[in-house]
């Protein structure tokens, strides 16, 4: 983060100082004082938003996140769903997918260690599960899509039973980090939605690990996924359980800035683009610091379309012959 005014950065790091020392307000006094030397500089909104919003200053974070976006719209740094979480602005259907990609492209190099180390990931084991529990673990797919793929966590365990496999995934330095393992046929950087949209293969198996918590509305990747599947087509994916946020509750957005949504929410709207649900199992997907991060496997299947009944003819009766008249 730079403006390329050395007083202005010299501010902004006395700013971060005070911010990790609990003084917000003296944080915040400091980059209003910035503005003057850099008032369009989109990123000192963005962290007079933050400052203001971790010192109560409501009002003025919103003023801060709101002034980000008209500079900056494509949202790099993730202020919409920071509005939403303030009340300023709905919920969005979606985070940005500027947002997404460049937090995935900063994450990239240490993506694994902190993810299966820090955090206790088990995603691609408990998913290879589920499937296994679907379908038989001998059995393998013709072909198969690894939306949001990363570094190819899936794509690893997926090798071996697969004929192809592709990856789908926003960040480039999450799809080289990918293609650096061999285990993909093709990637691809993309948004997971405009993919399909535009694909013409169909896939025994769609994979969605950790992918549908940047998403709020679900119904419009499960619709492209659906039309995407081979019959008897498989979709697995995992979801952060809503219903550990209070009874009721089908998707909220959370602090975190990330959804989740409740089992029932994903399998009415997978059924309505569909699918028929397979396997479900709550679980433990991660630790989130202290806490753990409860959520749902779920496996669909798109089914194979009935064929036509067949006619018994030794059911048939012959129709009774109509005498005429005078016989």
């Amino acid at each position: 983060m730079t403006s390329g005014i050395l007083r202005a950065d010299r501010r902004v790091d006395t700013a971060r100082a005070l911010s990790g020392d609990g003084d917000h307000e003296g944080a915040l006094s400091v980059l209003e004082q910035t503005l003057d030397l850099a008032p369009d500089w989109a990123d000192l909104h963005f962290m007079i938003g933050e400052t203001a919003t971790a010192g109560g200053r409501r009002d003025r974070a919103v003023a801060a996140f709101t002034r980000y976006l008209a500079l900056s719209p494509e949202d790099r740094l993730g202020a919409l769903p920071l509005l939403a979480l303030l009340g300023a602005t709905p919920s969005p259907d979606a985070l940005p997918v500027a947002y997404v990609a460049a937090l995935f492209d900063e994450y990239a190099p240490r993506f694994e260690r902190s993810l299966l180390v820090g955090l206790g990931y088990q995603g691609p084991e408990q998913m290879q599960a589920a499937l296994g529990r679907v379908r038989d673990p001998a059995a393998g797919f013709g072909a198969v899509l690894d939306l949001g793929c990363g570094t190819g966590l899936i794509g690893e365990r997926l090798r071996a039973r697969s004929n192809w496999i592709e990856g789908v995934d926003l960040s480039p330095a999450m799809v080289a980090q990918a293609a650096r393992k061999g285990v993909y046929d093709a990637l691809h950087v993309a948004e997971a939605t405009v993919h399909l949209t535009g694909e013409p293969r169909r896939f025994d198996l769609i994979t969605a690990a950790d992918v549908l918590i940047y998403l709020g509305d679900l119904a419009p990747l499960l619709t492209a996924a659906a039309a995407c599947l081979a019959d008897r087509g498989l979709l697995a994916l995992t979801v952060e359980a809503a219903e550990a946020d209070g009874p009721g509750i089908e998707r909220r957005l959370r602090p975190s800035r990330r959804f989740a949504h409740s089992a029932s929410y994903v399998a009415r709207v997978a059924a309505g683009a569909g699918l028929a649900l397979r396997d479900h199992e709550s679980v433990a997907l991660r630790r989130d610091g202290a806490e753990i991060v409860e959520g749902h496997i779920m496996v669909f299947e798109r089914p194979a379309p009935a064929l036509p009944a067949t006619i018994d003819a030794t059911s048939l009766t012959m129709p009774r012959r109509r005498r005429m008249p005078g016989r």
